[in-house]
């Protein structure tokens, strides 16, 4: 019989993902035999158990013990990690460029589911799903001028609001849909004397021209690589995480894309049951099209964030201020950006 703790949690992913996350998550086949519950495990197997950060979560579970606040922690660090992740990111930034009157505001909500799909023995198939909504300080009738990217506006060109009537007017509506999917082999690369593993993938990217309005996508099909290697030590975390896109279709009155996405992250463990982290985790952008020194968007940062269990559903929440010491001169560009995310955690070992 299903427990109690496991039927809750199959409920919140089945409202939160709309039962994406549990088909990626392995679900027991219609008709087959529910799994018996574990015995509960006896306080010393428990600890020794909570205590290993590499083991399947799977096999604490099987020993009747509940995973540990800090192994949860650990797995979220890991960018390849067998977990289903439901980010809800919030971006709040500040833009300004030639001829903006000041600093213009673009908010942005960012859905990203994130889950795992085994392939075979060695290997998963990390998959993550973007999907945002924008509110930009863009005219609606620029869309020939200027687009969002993933993390950037897209300018075509830096004199569009001496040739749109009311160019900051306010639009807003629904950006471009993503895709990335990173195969990863399941064994990490451990370093010798306890000195941390590395992790790694690679896969392929794409976004579509989805936006409600031209002016919050680049209007085209795009396709492109990606690759993630990260350092996950007892104390550190130290990672990359490239996408690009090269534009293979779409609306030919809008510019082609050749787009580059770098997020990186530099995160310390603060030691504590609450599993602080602290750190940045940015974005860069590369905009090949744009010309002259238009190009880089490197932004810096520092935030903060924990793990809150809501009843034995684990989420981290962490806020993060990040500025754009280097960014397009001649272009409306960030200059600040104030991030806020909320990532509750659905473990594949409760299915």
């Amino acid at each position: 019989m299903m427990t109690a703790w496991m039927r809750t949690h199959l409920t919140l992913c089945g409202a939160m993902l709309s039962g994406l996350a549990c088909a990626a998550g392995n679900l027991p086949a219609l008709g087959s035999t529910p799994t018996q519950p574990a015995a509960k495990g006896d306080p010393e197997t428990c600890h020794r158990l909570q205590q290993d950060f590499d083991i399947d979560l799977k096999k604490v579970v099987a020993a009747g013990c509940d995973p540990s606040t800090e192994q949860i922690a650990k797995l979220m660090d890991n960018p390849v990690g067998n977990l289903v992740l439901l980010f809800n990111q919030y971006d709040y930034t500040a833009l300004k460029g030639p001829n903006s009157n000041g600093t213009r505001m673009l908010g942005k909500y960012s859905f990203m589911p994130t889950f795992p799909i085994s392939i075979g023995e060695d290997w998963n198939l990390i998959n993550r799903l973007p999907v945002s909504y924008v509110s930009a300080p863009v005219n609606h009738k620029a869309g020939n001028l200027i687009g969002m990217g993933p993390n950037e506006i897209l300018s075509d060109r830096s004199d569009f609001a001496s040739v749109v009537q009311d160019p900051f007017d306010r639009t807003s509506g629904f950006g471009d849909l993503a895709y990335v999917g990173v195969f990863s082999p399941k064994e990490p690369i451990r370093f010798a004397g306890g000195g941390g593993k590395m992790v790694w993938g690679f896969g392929p990217t794409a976004m579509f021209p989805t936006a409600s309005q031209d002016v919050l996508g680049t209007g085209k099909y795009s396709l492109g690589p990606a690759f993630v290697a990260a350092y996950l030590g007892e104390d550190w975390t130290l990672g990359l995480f490239p996408q690009h896109w090269w534009s293979v279709a779409g609306d030919s009155k809008r510019k082609d894309v050749s787009l580059t996405n770098i997020q990186y992250f530099i995160q310390r463990t603060i030691p504590g049951p609450e599993q602080w982290r602290v750190g940045m985790t940015p974005n860069i952008t590369v905009n090949w099209k744009a010309e002259g020194g238009n190009k880089v968007t490197f932004p810096i940062g520092l935030g903060a964030g924990r793990i809150f269990n809501f009843g034995k559903l684990p989420v981290r929440i962490s806020g993060e201020i990040q500025y754009s010491a280097i960014h397009p001169e001649d272009l409306i560009s960030s200059r600040w950006n104030f991030r806020l995310s909320f990532i509750p955690v659905i473990p594949t070992f409760m299915f």
